[in-house]
């Protein structure tokens, strides 16, 4: 698959609203952006915390992001039904942007679009990995890649991988959306038997893996591809 942009977006929202803010987004905001090219390919709930959403696009083409991105929030769906969106939010500035890292497979194949509304599959457990990279790394680091390869051949049938992505380096071309400037890993892993093993990969003591990294454990909302 052709290079492409991914942003990792985790929002703060209203305490209690996470339920609202998922029926909206679905509702008016997923095929919306995708007749503009861009690709909701993820969206999740944090269990136990009801104020968290956290979802990711991809723009299949890179360089018409900022003209994607300015003709959604310039649009009518935007300036009739965001403010209700923003009502919810509290913040939406943690955000990365991010490219898939050629040591993974394809990240979310197929062609964007209609895929979700394709009938629910059964929930799983996601969990969304940051690990924070040397800021002259040029993405994931050889062993690092080799060892995230190996624990999921060994995880058992119920772990896939979903995504093994980095920071994209890139000038962000739509600011008036704010990007972490930091380098980061995203290693996303869908656990469809509870979710202990996928939570226990991007914990072990592989001294390949032994960097800084943090943790979502995420519940795909009804309509996410990524799942």
């Amino acid at each position: 698959m052709p290079q492409q942009l991914v942003e990792l977006r985790n929002y703060t929202l209203v305490p209690g609203a996470t339920e609202a803010f998922v029926s909206h987004f679905d509702e008016h905001f997923l095929a919306s952006q995708a007749e503009l090219g861009m690709d909701v390919v993820g969206q999740f709930t944090v269990p136990g915390d009801d104020a968290r959403f956290v979802w990711i696009r991809r723009f299949l083409q890179p360089a018409t992001r900022g003209d994607a991105l300015g003709a959604f929030y310039s649009g009518p769906v935007w300036k009739e039904l965001g403010p209700r969106a923003n009502e919810l939010m509290l913040d939406h500035t943690d955000v990365h942007l991010l490219r898939p890292d050629p040591s993974a497979p394809d990240f979310a194949p197929g062609g964007p679009g209609q895929r979700w509304t394709s009938p629910e599959v059964p929930g799983s457990t996601v969990v969304a990995a940051l690990y924070d990279l040397d800021d002259d790394a040029p993405g994931l680091p050889a062993e690092t890649a080799a060892a995230m390869t190996s624990l999921v051949a060994a995880a058992g049938p119920d772990v896939v991988e979903l995504g093994r992505l980095v920071s994209a380096r890139v000038p962000n071309d739509f600011p008036l959306l704010p990007v972490h400037d930091t380098n980061v890993a995203l290693w996303l892993l869908a656990d469809h038997g509870g979710g202990t093993v996928a939570r226990s990969l991007t914990s072990e003591p592989v001294p390949a893996l032994d960097l800084p990294h943090r943790s979502l454990h995420l519940t795909p909302t009804r309509h996410s591809f990524l799942r």
